[in-house]
């Protein structure tokens, strides 16, 4: 049965887009009748609905619900589709909570302002404002910089709000052009507005998606000098420029990398990844991995950390393995993997699924200094082991019976 969301029709209403994208992810169905503001000084719209007579307001079953946020937090509390979008866990759910509060006190409170001014032609301290909001973006970029989604790896309503909060800054600041520095950010904005019925949500408001990317300044052409002609001498049939100082010598080629010159494979690794980012792992993306991998192109191993019994915090574990990602970032055009912490918040174990092109593991691999502190073994029939695989690809089930995944980080 369709419930009703009230709120203004503006394609770039974000507080009732996000709520919407959440419902089509989860399956929910909305209706969204015609509000104009006239109920808001409504006595009994306010008593009910919200006591300020304000949007967007939700009428559920049960009742009404105000406040965007308690409505896209209501949404993901009742998704029947196991799509994760409140996290998988309780600590990741109260993650998300915790950047849902950082997008309300640090985002929307700045954000918004950039479209009060065009929409609205409203007056604002702009250069406040894009003070703040850089110095917010600045440490999202920094959070960013190895992960894809704000909390796990999987889109959250975490992720939902914090982008649509991103899109006002893009598309109405009038500094937004410094904004595209943050590379890390202007990547997980793109990434997020692609997410499947992310785009296809916003356009049946008439919001086209993202905004255009930062237009390249075009540089003054400069007058070009002719060249000067530089002698020449004929030696044993070759040419050689007269010049001491090197300038002419052939410059040595790079080596190119062993694993890029291999033949190609049926197995892409990126687009396995597009699948395990966007889809169910158990339903679409674990079976993807079985039907297309490739043994001959691919490697699959277990990794076991040597120094579990050191091991005395989650959190610091969880740092442990973010440095581990990070010292591995120039390998992950070649290289997947799902490293888990399981067993219990003072006692627990460093376990992990990993896939590297080519056979055996890879020589870059000896360039972090990580890898010695694990036992690598390799999987010599993947589709034996899918079960366990599976499980390492979803965080849980049985393989983690007796030692629960408390935290898992994809590399991909």
């Amino acid at each position: 049965m369709p419930v009703k969301l009230f709120g203004f029709d503006f394609p770039f209403n974000g507080r009732r887009n996000k709520i919407a994208i959440a419902a089509a992810i989860t399956g929910l169905q909305l209706e969204y009748p015609a509000w104009d503001g006239s109920k808001g000084d409504d006595r009994d719209w306010q008593n009910n609905c919200h006591p300020l007579g304000r949007t967007p307001v939700l009428e559920s079953e049960n009742g009404y619900i105000f406040e965007s946020n308690a409505i896209l937090r209501h949404v993901a509390r009742i998704d029947t589709t196991n799509s994760g979008l409140y996290g998988r866990c309780s600590y990741e759910a109260s993650l998300v909570d915790s950047w849902l509060d950082f997008c309300t006190t640090e985002l929307d409170n700045v954000t918004s302002k950039f479209m009060y001014k065009v929409v609205f032609n409203g007056t604002v301290d702009e250069e406040e404002a894009t003070k703040c909001f850089l110095h917010a973006a600045e440490r999202l970029e920094a959070w960013l910089e190895i992960r894809t989604f704000l909390v796990g790896e999987r889109i959250t309503i975490a992720d939902i709000a914090v982008a649509l909060s991103l899109d006002m800054a893009f598309r109405y600041a009038a500094a937004a052009a410094q904004f595209y520095k943050f590379k890390n950010l202007v990547r997980y904005y793109n990434t997020i507005f692609n997410q499947p019925k992310f785009a296809d949500t916003l356009r049946t408001f008439g919001n086209p998606g993202t905004v255009a990317d930062k237009p390249k300044e075009e540089k003054p052409k400069e007058e070009k000098k002719p060249k000067e002609e530089k002698p020449k001498k004929e030696e044993a049939g070759l040419t050689f420029g007269d010049d001491d100082d090197g300038e002419d010598a052939p410059q040595e080629k790079k080596k190119p990398n062993p694993l890029d010159v291999l033949p190609p494979s049926k197995f892409v690794l990126d687009a396995f990844k597009r699948e395990y980012s966007n889809n169910d792992t158990r339903k679409v993306a674990a079976p993807y991995f079985f039907e297309q991998f490739d043994p001959e192109g691919f490697s699959a191993f277990w990794c076991n950390y040597k120094y579990n019994d050191e091991n005395k915090m989650q959190f610091m574990t969880g740092n442990l393995i973010r440095g581990w990602f990070q010292r591995m970032d120039h390998m992950r055009k070649y290289a997947f993997g799902c490293a888990l912490i399981v067993g219990e918040e003072k006692k627990h174990e460093i376990t992990a699924f990993w896939v590297f092109r080519g056979k055996g593991l890879p020589e870059m691999l000896a360039e972090v200094d990580d890898t010695e502190l694990f036992t690598w073994t390799e999987i010599p029939d993947v589709k034996a082991e899918a079960a366990k695989i599976t499980d390492y690809l979803a965080w849980d089930g049985e393989t983690f019976a007796t030692k629960p995944c408390l935290e898992g980080r994809c590399f991909k």
